[in-house]
């Protein structure tokens, strides 16, 4: 198998007609490594990893590949392997016809195809003696799966190319597929590009994340940077910090901004974007964290808070629970319980100062929280 040391990507954009569905796309990859496009529906992700398979042409840019472009080069003669959402099995054939279907284009001995074939079905653990004379319809949502990856790593692809492959899939089987997918990227030293809308997936499986918004980026790094460190109130609410306080800045104490919530309420903060220094008292922002970041009963007075229990949901280990904000009339916040409250009740809760982050407020924000936030909470 022919390993890559190198992919570069350059303005690479694609537009249909007037609408521009991805623009200006700048990554830099090396061997070996997985990538994940992660964001929402429409954000231009699947347009990506079809300009690099080379399905749909670019407007403009570039894509190199060890030094020599390739964005010229038609998709049956990059070397890529991709594997669609919908598998795109072939319904009259076999098991073994499906994964041989590749190689009959490829001159090379009978005795070579047939070991080809036997190696691809035993790395995803398809038995060839008791499902390679199988047809697709006998086969379980899994088990189709794992043909359609067969299907493409037979052929030992320069670059494997996955577009939401497990979306048809239930929790257990997307669960088991995550951990094969990443077990044969390791195994067989593959570079991967991974699309996805699930935060999990991403996580679990990347070595680097590009967080997408309407057709360009809008973060790269590991999964700890996106996860820990979103540069963005677009990243973070799609990230899951989905509790959303509107403040106004006070000054700084220490390393921490101080900040005054609408009721009053004075706590600290801090933010992971870059280029804020310029922040001055009486500036508005959004303070966000993860529910599971924000505790009942907390140890210590800092940010400690008291609402109202409106809602109470078991969601395994802890209870989540639904808070309004004391001195508030809709202000309500998900915060994480060892114990079910009785609704109507009064709890006090509080989040450290470094996961109750800070992003700029602007007109935009409220129309950008409500449309991510739905697909945000769905992988939740």
């Amino acid at each position: 198998m022919e390993l890559i040391e190198n992919l570069q990507i350059r303005g690479m954009s694609r537009s249909f007609g007037t609408a521009a569905a991805l623009y200006d796309f700048n990554l830099d990859i090396k061997g070996g490594t997985f990538v994940t496009l992660l964001g929402p529906s429409g954000c231009g992700k699947s347009t990506a990893l079809n300009c690099l398979a080379g399905l749909l042409d670019l407007t403009a840019g570039e894509i190199i590949l060890d030094g020599s472009p390739i964005h010229h080069i038609p998709a049956e003669k990059r070397g890529f392997g991709m594997v669609f959402q919908n598998y795109a099995l072939f319904p009259h054939l076999t098991v073994i016809r499906n994964v041989a279907y590749g190689l009959e284009s490829h001159a090379m001995p009978k005795t070579e195809q047939d070991r080809r074939i036997r190696a691809a079905l035993d790395l995803v653990h398809l038995d060839i003696d008791e499902f390679g004379h199988r047809y697709p319809a006998q086969l379980s949502g899994g088990q189709q799966q794992r043909l359609a990856i067969a299907r493409t790593i037979v052929l030992e692809p320069k670059l494997l190319l996955l577009d939401e492959p497990l979306s048809n899939l239930d929790a257990k089987l997307r669960n088991e597929m995550r951990i094969e997918i990443k077990r044969l990227h390791k195994q067989l030293g593959l570079t991967t590009i991974y699309v996805t809308h699930d935060q999990a997936e991403a996580m679990s499986l990347s070595d680097l994340v590009v967080v997408m918004r309407k057709g360009q980026i809008e973060q790269v790094g590991t999964p700890q940077d996106i996860y820990n460190c979103p540069k963005s109130l677009y990243v973070a609410d799609f990230m899951g910090y989905s509790n959303h306080l509107p403040v106004t800045i006070t000054g700084r104490e220490g390393d921490a901004w101080a900040i005054q919530t609408e009721n009053g309420l004075n706590l600290l903060a801090a933010t992971t974007v870059e280029n804020i220094a310029d922040w001055t008292p009486g500036a508005r922002a959004w303070a966000c964290s993860r529910p599971d970041e924000v505790v009942a009963e907390p140890e210590t007075s800092v940010n400690r808070m008291r609402g109202t229990v409106q809602l109470v949901e078991y969601v395994g280990k802890e209870f989540e629970v639904l808070v309004r904000v004391a001195g508030t009339e809709n202000t309500q916040l998900l915060i994480h319980s060892e114990k079910a409250p009785a609704l109507e009740t009064s709890i006090d809760f509080g989040v450290r100062p470094d996961r109750l982050l800070l992003f700029p407020f602007d007109a935009n924000s409220d129309s950008l929280l409500t449309t991510s936030r739905a697909t945000a909470r769905v992988a939740n």
